[in-house]
């Protein structure tokens, strides 16, 4: 048996969570194909598999935590395989660690060579091309290009709550899209249908009750999203010098007929505008304003703190935003957010009102310079023409690192916003 171990993804996390398998035992799998999709650092990455065979044996459940270099996949060993070192870590990944395969026959040969017997660790982890030394395996010599990844974990996340057959859309062997999969299912619902939703209620299939995460119970590991929260935390008090303003926005010319979080996402592009300086990174002693606005949303759940992000929202519709948010937060709670929708994020974005709470401190995650938190709705008396009104006040607490940013331009900022949501 060759057995393929879990190598490092490269988020500085030692395992990872086994999410879903796409293959099952005694199923024949080609070169890069999807072998499972885990979970690490609260993003969902799908590892393939670093050579073609028959899966003889899964070494781990779903829902079961994997530590890195453990056995994940044994694959059955042919007479003219040899071991093989795993692919490259993905692009975003940084100083992976080394994994190893094992294999068990010492008389496998290799082009009419004997194979050695013994272990060996290879130069990667997954995804890409398979790199060797010079001994390589001959029944993978003649693949020049895997098969192309059908879905991302999200995209498949989305077909099976709308009840989607994602091998029916593939047509030309392409990567299916978000918006190929609802206009499959003629998921054409109104913004305020999503920010209701009323629209994920009418659609969703009903799914078998999953115990997520358990209650944390003392000496118990967290989850990886919780872990990934408190490495991103201790970052954040060591590098950003951070300042918080306050203040309350006059909504009573929308207030309950818009949804709010809607709303706030305008907000903050208007005011990206206005003052370009809270859009940025800071890396390096630079500051480098970016463009376009990608607006990180802190989603709640029982797993832990998800960012995921909303990305060019000044090119997107209203109800383009808001089916992504409720896509969003359906896989913070049941399946987990793709890697790729994680990152990029230039700004963020905290309605932790929706729970409870008026004002906060947000914390700014490195390298964004800025982070608007939004309280909950409440009555308060204003000023109309030198009389007291009672108007629905929204409180906002946005905070910026003040090694970047001057109070200056923090304080137009809120400003903008202000203007943006009383209006």
């Amino acid at each position: 048996m060759k057995i393929f171990t879990l190598p490092d993804l490269g988020e500085g996390l030692p395992d990872a969570v086994v999410r879903e398998w796409h293959v099952h035992e005694g199923d024949e799998i080609a070169a890069h194909e999807s072998l499972v999709t885990v979970e690490t650092a609260k993003a969902l990455v799908e590892v393939p598999a670093p050579w073609g065979g028959r899966i003889e044996k899964l070494f781990a459940e779903p829902d079961q935590t994997v530590n890195v270099g453990e056995p994940l996949v044994g694959f059955v060993a042919e007479g003219s395989s040899q071991e093989t070192s795993q692919s490259a870590v993905p692009a975003e990944a940084s100083s992976p660690k080394e994994s190893v395969i094992q294999e068990e026959p010492e008389k496998e040969k290799v082009c009419g060579a004997s194979a050695p017997s013994r272990s060996r660790a290879d130069s990667g982890t997954v995804v890409g091309k398979l790199e060797q030394s010079e001994d390589v395996l001959g029944a993978e010599q003649g693949l020049t290009e895997g098969p192309k990844r059908l879905a991302t974990p999200s995209v498949r996340a989305l077909a099976r709550r709308l009840g989607v057959n994602l091998e029916q859309l593939s047509t030309d062997g392409g990567v299916i899209t978000a918006a190929q999969v609802r206009s499959a299912a003629g998921a054409k619902f109104s913004a305020a249908e999503i920010a209701t939703g009323q629209a994920e209620q009418n659609t969703r299939k009903p799914l078998p009750e999953r115990d997520l995460v358990k209650a944390q119970e003392p000496g118990e590991i967290m989850s990886p999203a919780r872990r990934a929260m408190g490495l991103s935390m201790s970052r954040a008090r060591d590098q950003v010098a951070q300042i918080t303003l306050c203040d309350d926005a006059d909504i009573s010319s929308w207030w309950g007929s818009e949804p709010a979080l809607l709303r706030l996402i305008r907000a903050v592009q208007s005011a990206c505008a206005a003052e370009p300086t809270l859009n940025a990174y800071f890396q390096d002693d630079q500051l480098s304003p970016q463009q376009p606005v990608n607006i990180g949303l802190a989603v709640d759940s029982p797993r832990g703190l998800y960012v995921p992000v909303v990305k060019d929202v000044a090119t997107r519709s209203d109800d383009s935003l808001m089916a992504q948010v409720a896509d969003f937060k359906h896989q913070a709670r049941e399946t987990g957010i793709a890697q790729s929708d994680l990152q990029g994020a230039t700004i963020l974005l905290s309605n932790f009102g929706a729970i409870a709470g008026r004002y906060a401190t947000p914390v700014v995650l490195p390298p964004t310079v800025a982070i608007v938190g939004a309280g909950r709705v409440c009555q308060g008396v204003v000023v109309i023409d030198r009389w007291p009104a009672m108007r629905p006040l929204l409180p906002l607490s946005i905070s910026a690192d003040h090694r970047a940013v001057t109070g200056g331009e923090l304080a137009r900022f809120l400003q903008a916003m202000l203007a943006a949501l009383s209006t």
